[in-house]
């Protein structure tokens, strides 16, 4: 499996394009798991089908997001968090070359995956893993989530078992509280960090890490590489 670890739902940006079009063909079929909403902003089927259904906001940017790569509209399908159920869920994971993990909340993104009993299928995918934000911290076996106005204090998750060996911080911006986060993360595991800026992005292969600036490794095993 390869993998996109994004902030922001970046894929239609020209500078991005070039770096995704490997992997992005315009005869794959796409899943949107869209169940990584904030119950405090999302508490109910219709403020979801707002966001998240046909002529939302969030609908039409995945919609314009693979556009570019050639992926029409009809080759895109949504796990539904009011609709759709184990069953169908697990056979739309089956039918997808790619899968988009938007973002959101981690934590409830994880609660929601093994609610739905999807876990382990996510895992076992072959295809291309793209995940924004919380779509990519939920990407590695355990991941730290760095206080922010969500979520006040540093903690450690688990998410699929996918990724391992390194850490991400997704919307790096050089905060003192970003910067302590990853201070303790280093101490505790002694193993690469990687900023990735609003811009920027890693791509994940059985080749390697492959940076996509603003994108940069900040810690190695040794310690720092960059200055926080």
């Amino acid at each position: 499996m390869n993998h996109i670890l994004l902030s922001r739902g970046i894929l239609a940006s020209p500078k991005m394009i070039p770096y995704f079009k490997p992997y992005i063909h315009k005869n794959d079929k796409v899943l949107i798991v869209a169940l990584s909403h904030f119950s405090k902003h999302i508490d109910n089927e219709d403020t979801y089908n707002q966001y998240y259904g046909k002529g939302g906001e969030y609908y039409q940017k995945m919609i314009d997001s693979f556009f570019p790569y050639g992926i029409k509209e009809s080759q895109i399908e949504w796990i539904h968090y009011f609709k759709d159920n184990q069953k169908t869920a697990i056979q739309k994971i089956k039918n997808a070359d790619i899968i988009y993990l938007p973002g959101g909340s981690p934590d409830l993104f994880m609660l929601r995956i093994e609610a739905f009993g999807i876990k382990d299928i996510l895992e076992d995918h072959q295809g291309l893993m793209i995940g924004s934000s919380a779509g990519a911290m939920i990407q590695m076996a355990s991941y730290h989530i760095s206080p922010d106005f969500d979520y006040p204090a540093f903690r450690y998750e688990k998410g699929l078992d996918l990724l391992k060996g390194f850490s991400i911080e997704v919307h790096y911006r050089r905060r003192k509280k970003q910067k302590a986060a990853l201070r303790k993360v280093n101490r505790a595991f002694h193993h690469e960090i990687y900023a990735i800026p609003d811009m920027g992005a890693l791509i994940v292969t059985s080749e390697g890490i492959k940076c996509v600036f603003p994108a940069e490794k900040i810690y190695n095993k040794k310690g720092v590489v960059k200055t926080l």
